[in-house]
């Protein structure tokens, strides 16, 4: 192999099929998910009543925080993933830190397992919170196994099915508040100050901005430029209805002390629903936002990680697949990563804080990179969709940036000392094993980046 680094960007291919509604879909069933079901409890013992306006809040932070990536979808054709993008518009070392920050997001699904536990636990009270995790989270991983992504064929329909469910829940629950959550003035609002707020906002924020992952899909869309900035920002109004609503409802259905700290949002439900209908709405609703998120967890790192591998970051043995085409051992690692928050008991809210520490590097990697179009791809950003100037980009990136530095700073407080330098040494070790490597040399790195202001004919 030689010692030098080499970074190919692979050809560009044929417009995809997937249309504007399509691309929608996709990003609304990315981002309503678990966190919805499980975070407003925990944010309403930090803030009160005012639990709706810190997910307002929460929401458009976590807008501007991913604004970048949206700039990049209105001007390049993008897949990949983050690790794509990083490489080809800053290098091969910062392509390196975000390939192995790879290695430990999975810490993330911990709390989905944990959350699937609580739910069930209603239905199955028998059966403990721990022990429904870690049995869940192990059945994915054998179905995964066997080549089956349970959810693949159908994952539109549950989408949907999810997200009606949600809406009629939210619209009959807006006519049963009872609570003062609109007295601004009252005691039970801000109950945390501006701290208390914010520190609620933080930690909803991750659970509200997922539709930027639509980005990726730039491959398989059929106008990729046009459609994927369209399809993300789309998404900005259902949050707003959906989970401000939620909140709301949670936080206004019945009395503060009955509901704040609460770790699901069942206490609000079971107050207003019928017994049949209860059942019905935390299957279709919140145990099938975490299953549908859960399930994930699986090919959301394989294909990072097999990239890794073939590209030199990681060793390539971990590549080994099973009779059903299954990478067994990258699967075993992802499932043990799982694991460990759970068998450990942390709290849901601790895994958010740990994993908003841990991502914080890679997170402001891909912002710095997305800031490099203009000197990179000068005529396509000159083209971009949104018809911002340079100083346009470098004050939306800024902005994201400093939000990215807010969570940070508030996960690394928000944490056990010991957990917190635990996940900054991890971190540092990564950086410092990328750097270790891009000197020694011999990474071949593919990246997935288009200039659509490029004709076919110069390609």
């Amino acid at each position: 192999m030689s010692n030098k680094n080499l970074i190919v960007n692979t050809p560009e291919p044929k417009p995809g099929i997937l249309e504007r509604g399509d691309l929608f879909a996709i990003a609304v069933g990315m981002v309503i998910g678990s966190g919805m079901v499980t975070l407003i409890g925990p944010a309403m013992a930090m803030t009160g009543y005012s639990v709706w306006l810190a997910y307002l809040t929460a929401i458009v932070m976590g807008f501007f925080m991913v604004f970048p990536y949206i700039i990049l979808g209105g001007t390049m054709r993008v897949a990949g993933g983050p690790y794509s993008i990083v490489t080809n518009l800053s290098g091969v070392s910062a392509g390196g830190l975000v390939a192995y920050t790879k290695l430990v997001t999975p810490i993330l699904n911990s709390s989905f397992a944990l959350a699937l536990g609580l739910y069930v636990n209603n239905l199955l009270p028998g059966i403990t919170v721990k022990a429904i995790a870690v049995v869940g989270i192990c059945i994915l991983f054998v179905l995964n196994l066997l080549g089956m992504d349970v959810f693949a064929k159908v994952s539109k329909i549950l989408s949907t099915i999810l997200l009606i469910t949600m809406v009629l829940y939210v619209v009959f629950g807006l006519t049963q508040i009872k609570q003062p959550i609109f007295q601004f003035s009252g005691n039970k609002m801000f109950t945390g100050g501006f701290k208390g707020f914010m520190l609620a906002a933080l930690l909803l924020i991750n659970s509200a901005n997922g539709y930027y992952n639509i980005l990726w899909y730039g491959k398989d869309a059929k106008k990729a430029t046009k459609d994927v900035p369209f399809a993300s920002m789309a998404c900005v109004p259902c949050l707003l209805f959906i989970y401000v609503g939620l909140a709301m409802v949670t936080g206004g259905v019945l009395p503060h002390d009955e509901v704040a700290g609460a770790p699901t949002i069942l206490p609000a439900a079971q107050a207003i629903l019928p017994g049949a209908v209860y059942k019905i709405f935390m299957i279709g609703g919140p145990i099938m936002a975490i299953i549908t998120t859960l399930n994930g967890v699986f090919n959301d790192v394989r294909y990072p990680l097999a990239q890794a591998a073939k590209d030199g970051w990681l060793p390539k043995f971990i590549l080994k697949e099973n009779r059903f085409g299954a990478p067994y051992l990258i699967y075993t690692y992802t499932l043990i990563v799982v694991l460990i928050p759970i068998v450990s008991d942390m709290s849901i809210v601790t895994i958010t804080n740990i994993f908003q520490v841990i991502t914080f590097f890679m997170n402001v990697t891909v912002v710095y990179a997305i800031s490099r179009l203009p000197k990179r791809y000068p005529e396509a950003w000159a083209k971009n969709k949104f018809h911002f100037s340079n100083g346009a980009l470098y004050t939306f990136c800024t902005v994201s940036i400093i939000i990215y530095t807010v969570i940070f700073v508030k996960g690394i407080f928000s944490i056990k000392v010991s957990y917190a330098v635990a996940a900054v040494i991890v971190m540092l070790a990564l950086i410092l094993i990328g750097i270790y490597l891009t000197k020694k040399g011999g990474i071949r790195i593919e990246t997935s980046l288009w200039d659509p202001s490029v004709k076919k004919e110069e390609k």
